[in-house]
């Protein structure tokens, strides 16, 4: 698994996918890349960044909600 760092947010993402397109000036490599927070994008190899140790969350997530249930008659 190769991490790096999300463009948008900044949060941790995987490369899932490498492939060379034909450029102006020759082959170019690029990597699609998504993050836990879903976003996807496809980069040149060369803009990736390595993601960094402490990864600060963008925005705070709901907290869980507990369900009751009810006893059975």
């Amino acid at each position: 698994m190769e991490l790096t760092t999300c463009p948008e947010c900044g949060l941790v993402a995987e490369v899932v996918d490498r492939d060379v397109w034909e450029g102006t000036d020759g082959p170019v490599e690029h990597a699609t890349v998504r993050c836990i927070d879903r976003h996807r994008f496809v980069l040149p190899v060369a803009s990736l960044t390595s993601p960094q140790q402490v990864v600060e969350p963008t925005r705070r997530l709901a907290p869980l909600v507990r369900v009751r249930r009810r006893p059975m008659p």
